[in-house]
């Protein structure tokens, strides 16, 4: 009868690199949230509110009546970034996505299969957050740069490749703006619970009261220092900077340079993955 050797022997192949380990993992959180069509179809919405500003630029293009507000490049914030359909779609799709990302795994215990292979807690939380926002960019920069796109083949405005080129940063950087803050947040609420739904109702909670209470104190104090609590507020007056000044210039949103905006959502975003990373070692240690 042959002998078989089943002792334990040491890996002796080579490991894969940093990168390959975390563009794996977000390659499989990116592919979950397209099979559903609820939030395929958010995520076209947003494309579709584009398409809509464009057929009207298109069509006052073609009768040689040029749009007031398409002059300059406060159509991409007054007409898509900024308003209320972007931000509910954009809070909509980030509780439905994020809110699962950790959750899902700490309540199948999922983290013991991470952290057993050549995956590390860095790994993990970078995967985690890298394919949130790289999905929450599909509903905001895909659709900025489809503006982008159309409103230079339209041809309404004659502009030099420099000013192209800064509105097309400013379009990535708004972007980012919104989805780097809002996906630190949302895993945040993530690592605090086992049942996704908690955690989306935590983020939206966090979004809406943020909003309440900015109003409700302006209102009573008279003063405009509460807006900095307002999440809309703050990521709305912080994206409107980017944008290169021409034409006439847009009232700021908020009475304040870009300082106090980036020192808050900055914070939030740095407390948000350190508080990732403790609910992190501290749910492997439980398991």
């Amino acid at each position: 009868m042959a002998i078989y050797d089943q002792s334990y022997a040491p890996w002796s192949g080579e490991y894969s690199s940093r990168w390959s380990r975390i563009w794996s993992i977000v390659v499989m959180e990116l592919q979950q949230p397209f099979k559903n069509t609820w939030t395929l179809l958010l995520t076209l919405l947003a494309f579709g509110v584009v398409f809509v500003w464009l057929f009207f630029m298109f069509l006052a293009a073609s009768s040689q009546f040029p749009l007031p507000f398409a002059i300059g490049n406060r159509i991409y914030r007054e007409s898509f970034f900024n308003t209320t359909i972007c931000s509910m779609i954009l809070m909509v799709l980030s509780a439905t996505v994020g809110a699962s990302l950790i959750a899902r795994d700490v309540r199948h215990r999922a983290l013991i299969m991470y952290f057993s292979r050549s995956i590390t807690r860095l790994d993990y939380l970078v995967g985690k957050f890298l394919s949130l926002v790289l999905f929450l960019l599909c509903a905001t920069l895909g659709p900025g740069l489809l503006m982008f796109v159309g409103l230079m083949g339209i041809g309404q405005e004659r502009l030099t490749f420099g000013e192209r080129m800064g509105d097309l940063g400013a379009v990535t950087l708004h972007s980012l703006i919104m989805t780097v803050p809002m996906s630190a947040i949302v895993l945040a609420f993530s690592s605090l619970t086992k049942r996704t739904y908690l955690a989306a109702i935590f983020w939206t909670a966090f979004y809406f009261i943020s909003v309440s209470i900015s109003e409700a104190l302006r209102f009573s104090l008279k003063a405009e220092w509460p807006k900095l609590l307002s999440w809309v507020q703050v990521t709305s007056h912080l994206g409107d900077l980017c944008y290169p000044v021409r034409g006439t210039a847009s009232t700021p949103i908020l009475e304040c340079g870009w300082g106090k905006p980036f020192a808050i959502l900055c914070s939030i975003t740095v407390a948000s993955l350190v508080l990732v990373w403790w609910r992190l070692r501290s749910v492997e240690g439980e398991e």
